[in-house]
């Protein structure tokens, strides 16, 4: 066994450590020790700390399992051969019954067509679901198969798949098969880690009855930052709890996760994620960030905290919010939810003389390196980021396929709501900025929070110094992670 595969299971808590940090959660205690010579493992234990009540005290108790070292490589299970393969999926608040029942629609339609491998559905709260996944991992205990969105250069860990062997043994063009950004989010350094569980776009929302009641234009395409921020200015009334804009233009993610992250003039990281100096302390980056924080401390015209406590991330359904950036995943709960007259346009563009530019993501299937069914688990891959099972999704209307193929069968290219997002899409592709390295929420995400704390509540205005400021020790701590892999 080669040396940097055994070494993976020491960098999955190492990064489980990360996510800790990161998302503030404290997983289950869980250890995992491997010896290792320069060439085999040596010693393979597992020490799990537990806390048990004790006559009614808290007592914690350690136990040494005992883990059998690697074995060797698969065989292929005979084709008559019924195999159980694991798949875990996450709920958000988002959510409607209609994405849980999803689930289970695909893994009963895929065990008709292969009636020997058969689904074990597992979801989860979407909160925390990245340190579940690493602590299973880490205890030998992890799903054959599962969605997230970590950064593209998670791969390095070495906990996932390289699933370019069984792409190329495959009979479909990845290029061909999916939208741009299906072909960036899981990809490596040339090598597929995954593949688009969906793919989405973001657009403008906005309430057409509120803008019909102050006699403002519905926005158009083409339309720039400087037309938005004066239409949110002309729908806000705060004495009558009307706002213009709300939810994540409301929060550091109007630069960070959004169709703002670009429009705006400027990058905040490298394309590769392992540089923020030279992008996010330039004036093109402080003025972008600037126009944001301005639209809450200045402008106000963004609805206050109080109210995503109280309808979630999609404030929209509040009726008292003109305008919202959302993606598709909001659309369920917009199409079952909204009392009243809604739209959306596309996003708007830096200014007159520049292109708009397209914020596109999508969730990632990935196997787990050390599956004992990766012969089925690709099945499974395959078939439902394939056309059978995009159309069960396009039809059930949670999740919008990665597959263009698919909308058009659909119509949607033409659907005065969904057309946008087509649009969108097929533009060229960017990962985005806070998906391009695994440390960016570590070294990174940090800044700004820092920086909308002190000029929304504590009255500084200087965001160039600001960022100048803050930028050196977040390029020190990218560096000290890239260096801690070599």
């Amino acid at each position: 066994m080669k040396p940097h595969k055994a070494l993976k299971f020491a960098t999955i808590l190492a990064l489980l450590a990360l996510f800790m940090v990161a998302c503030g959660g404290e997983p289950e205690s869980v250890e995992v020790t491997r010896v290792v010579t320069e060439t085999e493992v040596v010693e393979v234990t597992r020490v799990i700390t537990e806390t048990i009540e004790v006559e009614g005290e808290q007592v914690e108790v350690t136990r040494v399992v005992e883990v059998p070292a690697e074995e060797e490589p698969q065989e292929p299970p005979a084709e008559d051969e019924v195999v159980t393969i694991t798949w875990w999926g996450t709920e958000r608040g988002r959510d409607t019954a209609t994405t849980r029942e999803l689930h289970f629609q695909l893994a009963r339609a895929f065990e008709e067509s292969h009636p020997n491998t058969r689904v074990a559905v597992s979801l989860f709260p979407s909160g925390g679901f990245g340190d579940r996944v690493l602590t299973a991992i880490a205890a030998g205990e992890g799903p054959d198969v599962y969605y997230h969105f970590w950064a593209t250069d998670i791969a390095t860990q070495g906990f996932l798949e390289d699933l370019t062997p069984y792409i190329e043994a495959s009979d479909f063009d990845p290029q061909e098969r999916w939208f741009p950004i299906g072909n960036q989010r899981a990809v490596y350094e040339g090598r597929y880690y995954g593949l688009p569980r969906d793919a989405t776009a973001g657009a403008i929302a906005y309430n057409m009855d509120m803008f019909d009641a102050a006699g403002v234009p519905y926005p158009e395409e083409g339309w720039t930052i400087a037309d938005y921020r004066e239409t949110a200015i002309a729908l806000t009334d705060r004495d009558n709890d009307q706002y213009g804009v709300g939810a994540i233009v409301g929060s550091p993610g109007c630069f960070q996760w959004s169709s703002f992250s670009y429009n705006m003039g400027a990058e905040f990281v490298s394309p590769d994620g392992s540089e923020v100096a030279g992008y996010l302390d330039t004036p093109e980056a402080a003025e972008a960030v600037a126009f944001c924080l301005g639209l809450t401390a200045d402008d106000q015209v963004t609805a206050p905290a109080g109210m995503q406590e109280q309808f979630g991330e999609l404030v929209f359904l509040s009726g008292n919010v003109a305008m919202q950036h959302i993606s598709t995943w909001e659309l369920p709960a917009l199409n079952e939810q909204a009392e009243f007259n809604w739209a959306v346009v596309a996003p708007p563009r830096f200014d007159e003389n520049t292109e708009g530019i397209a914020w596109t993501d999508s969730y990632v299937y990935y196997m787990n390196a050390e599956s004992q069914n990766k012969v089925r688990a690709w099945e499974f891959l395959e078939w439902i980021t394939g056309p059978e099972a995009n159309q069960i999704i396009a039809e059930s209307g949670v999740w919008t396929p990665p597959q263009p193929e698919i909308w058009e069968a659909m119509g949607w290219s033409e659907d005065p709501i969904l057309g946008v997002f087509w649009n969108e899409l097929n533009k060229e592709a960017r990962v985005p900025n806070y998906l391009r390295s695994q440390y960016y929420f570590d070294c990174v995400g940090t800044i700004f929070d820092d920086v909308w704390t002190r000029y929304t509540e504590l009255g500084e205005t200087d965001v160039a110094a600001m960022l100048a400021e803050l930028v050196p020790p977040a390029q020190a701590c990218l560096d000290d992670n890239y260096a801690s892999q070599e």
